[in-house]
């Protein structure tokens, strides 16, 4: 084989293209893989409608119904809590109504001018108490029950909330003396219970001349109460005078000892109050239900 003749360069082998390392892919990859999602999701939000507008939280913008079917379900589910044991004071409590209920004085029906007053206005003034009178938002009715003589005060509303306070529940617990002594009505009491509903949930107060009458008060009131599943009130008889007749079998110490095992403080003086804590809002239908099994009265 004869040598490349001298001063002449021997050609050049053809070499391999130039690949760049396989790591030069890697960002070129990545940026086209986000520029596709970006593409795609574009795309996608074009083509997708608007959403609908949430619906307002305001309470003013309810219609009546709406307000008196969101109140039930608060209410309902406060009443759940009260009964199972629940944090319940937590919770907002709406939906209720508060009674102040009155037996008969002598066997006639009780008169009174904030029971007079309150029937003609509505609502509560400022002789009876000022932070009573401040509530703005709330609502007084008076129903008179005929022939049986009874007289039940309903407070709604901002009233009713205004009982769930601590303070609040102790001008109620005033103004429920004040007008049951001022009347001798014999027996009273204040109860709270579902607006949309016939339940007797929350016992406060109870009051007589002695522990027969004021336990007579209690059982005529929060009768014989079926719990959270039944909500609805059980009569523990049909009428006052039953309930009244059967407290007579029963000593006032042992109506006494029951309550009290129950939470209640009692007052003996100028006639018996019993009274539950704010903290055991169903105790008094536990009371309730205790005294007429005594006393033998069933549902």
């Amino acid at each position: 084989m004869q040598a490349p003749p001298r001063g002449k360069r021997a050609p050049k082998r053809p070499s391999k293209p130039d690949v760049p390392p396989p790591s030069r892919f890697v960002p070129l990859a990545i940026g086209l893989g986000i520029g596709m999602m970006l593409l795609i999701t574009v795309t996608a939000l074009r083509r997708k409608p608007a959403p609908a507008p949430a619906r307002s939280a305001d309470p003013a913008s309810e219609s009546p119904q709406q307000r008196s079917e969101r109140l039930a379900r608060a209410c309902e589910a406060a009443r759940t809590m009260l009964w199972t044991g629940g944090a319940w004071g937590a919770m907002p409590l709406e939906g209720f109504t508060v009674r102040l209920w009155l037996a008969p004085s002598g066997g006639k029906m009780v008169t009174h001018p904030v029971i007079e007053a309150a029937s003609q206005n509505n609502k509560l003034g400022a002789d009876v108490d000022e932070k009573l009178a401040a509530v703005n938002d709330g609502s007084v009715t008076v129903v008179r029950y005929e022939p049986r003589g009874e007289v039940e005060i309903a407070f709604s509303e901002g009233y009713a909330r205004l009982f769930f306070e601590l303070d609040g529940r102790q001008r109620f617990l005033g103004l429920a003396e004040r007008i049951a002594r001022e009347t001798s009505a014999d027996g009273a009491a204040l109860y709270a219970g579902c607006s949309h509903l016939d339940t007797r949930d929350v016992g406060a107060w109870f009051r007589g001349s002695d522990a027969k009458e004021a336990a007579a008060a209690m059982v005529h009131v929060m009768g014989l109460p079926g719990g959270v599943r039944t909500p609805k009130h059980v009569p523990a008889a049909k009428d006052l005078a039953t309930i009244q007749a059967a407290m007579a079998t029963i000593d006032d110490a042992t109506i006494l000892e029951i309550v009290r095992d129950d939470g209640a403080r009692t007052v003996t003086t100028e006639g018996v109050a019993i009274m539950y804590p704010y903290s055991a809002p169903v105790r008094a239908a536990q009371s309730s239900t205790k005294i007429a099994e005594k006393a033998g009265l069933k549902r």
